[in-house]
């Protein structure tokens, strides 16, 4: 096999796995996630803590379900150090095909991080305290991706074209998430090209109150709140 044909091959196999062989919600990652519900008189509040993967669309759409005849307003706090990028979608679609108003929040001291800002993205209203905290990085593969490639016997030049093949999907999945689920209603165009190029090769923290400072768009408002 020739050596294009090959990354190809490889780019394939890659580009497949990193969107459908998913993270599932099962054992360790099920336990680290909870959501609880309060009831208010003039709202309801559900608070998401854990990553974002299975089965958190499952289980914030169950609960908007549940309160879909309630007129109350409904907030949905976020505590999550992110997680897959195909769940964190799922979570979006389930809170936007409620056609109602979800006020989204962080915060103090709480962190939302990675695919958890495009799900704070969805809120009508993005709220947070200033002491909150905000990571953007670039899109990649799992952990495990090196573990499933040593299960072939590749020689070093075909170890080269996966590597380059793995950086070019997280190139692509990086531009792709900047573009289709951060850049979206009201984040600053000028913003986004700027932290685009600030995260290659690392994680960036920002506060609420930085977010806000810099006219990111990000977050619409600030409230002091307490700490969980």
């Amino acid at each position: 096999m020739t050596p294009l044909k090959t990354l190809a091959a490889i780019c394939c196999i890659l580009l497949c796995w990193a969107y459908f062989q998913l993270p599932s919600g099962s054992g360790d990652v099920a336990s680290r996630q909870t959501l609880s519900v309060s009831e208010q008189p003039d709202r309801i509040v559900l608070g998401w803590s854990g990553p974002v993967q299975e089965p958190m669309s499952e289980r914030v759409a169950a609960a908007l379900d549940r309160y879909k005849a309630d007129r109350r307003r409904l907030v949905l706090i976020l505590n999550s150090p992110g997680g897959s990028i195909e769940h964190g979608r799922k979570v979006v679609s389930a809170i936007r095909a409620r056609e109602r108003a979800i006020d989204t929040v962080v915060e103090k001291a709480g962190v939302c991080a990675s695919m958890c800002v495009p799900i704070f993205l969805a809120g009508s209203r993005r709220i947070a305290d200033p002491e909150s905290y905000f990571m953007f990085h670039e899109a990649s593969l799992s952990n495990s991706a090196p573990h499933k490639t040593k299960r072939h016997e590749f020689s070093d030049s075909e170890r080269f074209l996966v590597s380059q093949g793995v950086k070019t999907i997280e190139a692509y999945a990086t531009d792709e998430l900047f573009r289709n689920d951060i850049g979206i209603r009201g984040v600053s165009v000028d913003w986004l090209d700027g932290m685009r190029k600030k995260i290659r090769g690392r994680d960036v923290w920002m506060s609420g109150q930085q977010l806000v400072d810099e006219r990111s768009g990000i977050v619409d408002s600030l409230i002091r709140t307490s700490a969980r």
